[in-house]
């Protein structure tokens, strides 16, 4: 049986789709959101890019799995609600029970393994965006696929036929990736731009191509291999960036089937008042600099930045030219904490 945390987004979207493929799953929730989920008539996953809106039945629901009917577990809650859902795994899984993590980056997977010690802990990609409408009320705004090493058979095995496409990732080297690509939250979450605004307004666009340039410098010369999800050497993707924003775009709608009204989790976060994953995109690549006595000031930027936003400390949203202004500030004035 697979067990599936976490009753967001992402966690609707997967549910949805292996329900009506007939996997047999359970989705685990909190004590907290069980009332809301099982009062949801059933599961619903509407898809922006076109074609009817998946539909079906309530999954069986749980808030503390049995030990000895769990096979796969998929780990699909956000950062700040890591450590909960952890918590609510059995401890006494078999050792061989692969824990999977869809979380953006990749201080998830150190997490789980220090946690579960001895099982399989593997990432899978998530390359698409969606957004909780409701309980089990999902939309999709991009092209439903998801990135699992070719070599964890079993995990493919599971979405085969689903509906969720599965893409061959590298492992790690494809979470490192997906978070240099993911570098556009922050600025998209500030000045409440999509995906396609990012990577098409001159102003973001220049910002986002030096945040990826400087991250993307970092894990070079920390020697961590990575992988972008844009079917492109980064050094392509960031030249098209740069130059011509209409084909930067293109291409990553057409490798990621982004909608144009597609935009990062972390822009409704910070627009109603949540906490964001900053600090594990970011403030990830800003981490590894100091650690490797390294600088990442434009990551390190961003991420005091949305801090501060987060905080209240800052007005939302910017203007592109206000964001360009205070990412050139010399002096920062919050520290991501």
């Amino acid at each position: 049986m697979l067990l599936i945390v976490g009753p967001g987004a992402v966690g609707t979207v997967i549910a949805g789709y292996l329900g009506a493929a007939g996997r047999p799953l359970r989705l685990q929730c909190t004590r907290h959101d069980l009332p809301a989920v099982a009062a949801a008539e059933g599961i619903a996953v509407e898809r922006v890019t076109g074609g009817p809106a998946l539909a079906g039945p309530r999954p069986l629901l749980t808030t503390s799995a049995d030990p000895d009917e769990v096979r796969q577990v998929l780990i699909c809650v956000k950062h700040p609600d890591l450590d909960a859902a952890l918590d609510g795994l059995p401890a006494d899984m078999r050792a061989d029970t692969p824990l999977v993590s869809t979380l953006n980056g990749v201080g998830a997977l150190r997490r789980i393994r220090e946690r579960f010690p001895g099982h399989p802990v593997l990432p899978a990609t998530i390359l698409f965006n969606a957004q909780l409408l409701e309980p089990l009320h999902a939309r999709v705004s991009a092209r439903p696929q998801i990135g699992i090493p070719r070599e964890h058979g079993a995990t493919v095995a599971l979405f085969r036929g689903s509906g969720l496409r599965v893409r061959a990732a590298r492992g790690e080297a494809a979470a490192w990736g997906k978070l240099l690509f993911n570098l556009s939250a922050g600025i998209a979450a500030l000045t409440h731009s999509t995906f396609r605004e990012v990577l098409t307004v001159p102003g973001l666009r220049a910002v986002y191509a030096d945040l990826l340039d400087e991250g993307a410098e970092v894990l070079r010369t920390a020697g961590i291999d990575f992988s972008v999800p844009v079917g492109v050497p980064l050094t392509v993707f960031l030249r098209l960036l740069r130059h011509n924003g209409g084909a930067a775009w293109r291409l990553a709608a057409w490798r990621l089937g982004l909608g144009g009204s597609a935009y990062p989790s972390m822009v409704s976060d910070l627009a109603h008042g949540r906490r964001t994953e900053i600090d594990l995109l970011s403030g990830e690549i800003a981490g590894l600099a100091r650690r490797k006595g390294l600088e990442a000031t434009r990551n390190q930027r961003i991420a005091e930045l949305v801090t501060a936003a987060e905080r209240g400390e800052s007005r939302i949203p910017m203007t592109a030219d206000m964001l360009v202004a205070a990412m050139d500030r010399r002096q920062a004035t919050v520290r991501p904490g």
